[in-house]
């Protein structure tokens, strides 16, 4: 595909993007399909949710097309599991699924992909003296990444404009790695993400015409990321082809990409863990509720949250470039220990502030 096809293609998604969101917006509300403020939610006021329809028609849109005009035996595998995912978002929407009959969706729709070869971490590229994996340890690491990665999505989709900046940013680092490597299917995906995301904060954003994307929508997303994730790591010869990337390192870059849906799925579990809690439970732990609590609004944290996760990912562009592969992962430790670390200073609920009083007592104990 010439480069002029997907600005053509960003065009034209963005404006049947642009068109849908509020036509569903308006069917939401008519129909009272509406998400209600609970005690842990951080809107006041009811909202529309299934936003993330309009993502579903672009993505089933562009592989039709790519199913009939490429001849891309891939694109009717990705449209089964899409649709899986999608319909398992939308009756958690509608009925609010049980969380075990929600994951047993995305595992059926995760599943499905692992019969594709793309959607399968086949090596590891010399990243930790790991290099060709066997088929049963592939499938099974390839579906708990999937999964991970699904959910990790869905628990940042909590403020206004996160999930959607943040898929913007993790988008963007994709679509320059798949122009380098000439793949028009998944340079495609990435366009049509950027732009289904850029037309739908324009609403998510809004006072007056908010909509949510909803686990429709987050779940999707969390697929879609997560299997062009899987794709980058199929690639071999990765110094050549990924802007003289070290493939040793490819793992740690693209580690650094998703650094925000992977640092908060780790922490929330580990507190989970920690307090002897279901991991499924729902809290106020994630770290845009410390965030807005700490007093920033639902905009400037969902932006300040995304510079984070675009400056990590730049910064460990630039670190792998120049310093060998222990080094570069001993970085990333580094980072997501700070991160951690700076998120507990300024978290202000009850636990964290025991725990803050706890350790100040320790240390002036320790000084006298």
């Amino acid at each position: 595909m010439e480069n002029y096809h997907f600005v053509v293609l960003f065009g034209l998604v963005f404006g049947v993007s642009y068109f849908l969101v509020p036509k569903i917006r308006a069917i939401a509300l008519r129909f009272n399909l509406t998400d209600t403020p609970e005690a842990r939610s951080s809107h006041k006021t009811v909202t529309p949710s299934f936003g993330g329809i309009a993502f579903y028609i672009s993505y089933l849109l562009l592989l039709f097309v790519a199913q009939f005009f490429i001849q891309n035996e891939v694109a009717v595998t990705l449209i089964i599991a899409i649709s899986i995912l999608f319909f398992t978002g939308f009756l958690d929407d509608l009925l609010n699924l049980p969380a075990k009959l929600k994951f047993l969706g995305q595992v059926i729709g995760v599943g499905v992909l692992m019969f594709h070869p793309d959607f399968r971490i086949l090596s590891l590229n010399g990243f930790l003296d790991i290099y060709e994996i066997p088929i049963g340890v592939s499938i099974t690491g390839s579906m708990f990444f999937l999964l991970g990665l699904i959910n990790a999505f869905n628990l940042i989709d909590g403020i206004d404009g996160l999930t959607g900046v943040t898929g913007i940013i993790v988008a963007i680092f994709y679509s320059f790695m798949f122009y380098n490597i000439e793949t028009p299917l998944y340079l495609s995906l990435c366009f049509v993400t950027i732009a289904t995301l850029l037309a739908f904060l324009r609403f998510n954003l809004s006072i007056s015409k908010k909509i949510f994307m909803g686990d429709t929508g987050s779940l999707i997303l969390g697929l879609i990321l997560g299997l062009l994730t899987l794709k980058l790591m199929t690639f071999k010869d990765s110094n050549e082809v990924f802007l003289d990337i070290d493939q040793r390192q490819l793992p740690l870059f693209l580690i650094a990409v998703l650094f925000v849906p992977i640092l908060d799925i780790f922490r929330v579990i580990l507190i989970r863990i920690w307090k002897g809690v279901p991991v499924f439970s729902p809290d106020r732990n994630h770290m845009h509720h410390i965030i807005i609590d700490y007093g920033l609004s639902h905009r400037r944290a969902s932006f300040f949250i995304g510079a984070v996760n675009f400056m990590v990912a730049l910064f460990m562009f630039f670190i792998i470039k120049f310093f060998s592969p222990l080094q570069s992962s001993l970085i990333l430790i580094f980072l997501f220990l700070l991160a951690i670390l700076l998120l507990f200073f300024m978290n202000k609920n009850k636990t964290a502030i025991k725990i803050k009083l706890k350790l100040k007592r320790v240390l002036m104990m320790f000084q006298l």
